[in-house]
């Protein structure tokens, strides 16, 4: 039920375990493709490593035993039990807040508007590619669509759009920028940024790669232009005067996307050293340690049918129980100790030779005098004995046997009392 939700908190544990060192070492780095790459495989990583499960790898874990057999359960059901007169029971069922459910309601409603955003603004940029241009022709691979107006320029997969204007004054500039963004393939990057997004839309971390990841896109794609014979210095006055023209697409790679400080300031900047390539390596001890935390351990399978489980399982009732108890008043009634109320069975009931042992006869007795007259019943309450009842003994006296339940005293079965049986119970020895 709450896979995906423990499925995206995993992804965003990989993505902060491992762009958060690029951070601090690599984005000042001029390798633009080796950049490029490790922000790919942060984000690949993030996606894949939560998914692996290799028992082997499994951190200070023992083998976990796994039952595949039949299993017998026995269930101890626990019960409340009153013996009183009258009774009233209520009962209140314990009722909880299941915040888990409340937060994968969100994660999954959250990617339904981010999926859904996100297409709607494929769908428009892709809508405005074609409808609307003055022109469109083949060059290079390419599909350049000329708009009239101030469109700002930018490209998405093999197509370039650019205004009637700037393809006039600097068109061979910004086609040659807009190309390197399609021969790098940038587009793709961008569909994969924004299936991550769409699953950890609530990690802040997520859009600052992202602006990361479009960075490096300028600064490759500029690298292109500069490669191609371009002035720098016209080059970089063109991003100036481009840097406040109107805004284009999410999705799109548009020319003055990035703070142009950091795009000059790259331009400017002499190769990295080969010794700096190996700061990289970071990202293997790291998907290691990933893999190593995300392990479950290895299950051993029992297969023995000669060896079944018995597994106890105890049910509990969430009830409450409010008993309201009423004693006869018997008149004469007299209140003993359980010496006393040995005492005098020995001597009013000599009869019965049983020896009075409370642990044995419970906290309920019903005693027959020696006339046969008269059946007495007593009852322990509050550490005493107290006479209850005492009815007279005709043919129809009944034989009652009890129980004790959670410690209270329940009537277990009742039968007639036989003349035969009376007489046997009477002059037991």
């Amino acid at each position: 039920m709450n896979d995906i939700l423990i499925y995206s908190l995993k992804s965003a544990l990989v993505l902060t375990m491992l762009y958060v060192p690029y951070m601090l070492m690599l984005r000042k780095e001029s390798f633009f493709r080796m950049n490029r790459m490790m922000l790919l495989s942060i984000l690949f990583f993030s996606l894949v490593l939560p998914a692996c499960n290799f028992s082997a790898l499994a951190i200070g874990s023992e083998p976990v035993a796994e039952a595949t057999r039949q299993i017998y359960v026995q269930f101890d059901e626990g019960q409340v039990v009153s013996n009183s007169s009258t009774q009233m029971a209520a009962q209140s069922p314990l009722v909880f807040f299941d915040w888990s459910m409340l937060l994968h309601g969100l994660l999954i409603l959250g990617m339904a508007v981010m999926a859904l955003v996100r297409l709607l603004q494929m769908v428009r940029m892709q809508t405005m590619v074609k409808r609307g241009s003055l022109w469109s022709k083949e060059k290079d691979g390419c599909t350049i669509y000329c708009h009239a107006g101030d469109v700002s320029p930018f490209s998405w997969m093999k197509s370039i759009v650019i205004n009637d204007e700037d393809y006039k004054e600097n068109g061979h500039q910004i086609i040659l920028h807009e190309q390197g963004h399609i021969l790098c393939h940038h587009s793709l990057d961008i569909l994969l940024l924004t299936f991550v997004q769409t699953l950890q839309w609530w990690n802040p971390l997520v859009y600052i790669l992202g602006n990361s990841l479009r960075d490096v896109h300028e600064y490759e794609a500029d690298n292109h232009v500069l490669t191609a014979g371009i002035n720098i210095q016209e080059y970089q006055i063109l991003l100036i005067r481009k840097a406040l023209g109107t805004g284009t697409y999410v999705f799109a790679n548009n020319f003055k996307h990035s703070l142009i400080k950091n795009r000059i300031t790259m331009m400017m900047k002499k190769n990295t050293s080969k010794w700096a390539y190996g700061k990289t390596l970071y990202l293997i001890p790291l998907v290691a340690l990933a893999l190593c935390v995300f392990a479950s351990p290895k299950t051993e399978v029992n297969n023995d049918p000669q060896k079944p489980l018995k597994i106890k399982v105890k049910q509990v009732k969430t009830r409450t129980i409010n008993t309201v108890e009423i004693i006869p008043e018997i008149k004469d009634g007299k209140v003993y100790t359980d010496a006393e109320f040995q005492a005098m069975m020995d001597k009013k009931y000599a009869e019965c030779k049983k020896s009075f042992s409370p642990k044995y006869i419970g906290n309920k007795i019903n005693l027959v005098d020696k006339d046969e007259k008269y059946s007495t019943t007593y009852e322990k309450k509050n550490g005493k004995w107290v006479k209850v009842s005492k009815e007279p003994l005709t043919h129809h006296s009944y034989r009652t046997h009890y129980k004790t339940i959670n410690g209270k005293l329940v009537e277990a079965s009742k039968e007639p009392l036989s003349p035969q049986l009376k007489k046997k119970y009477l002059h037991s020895k």
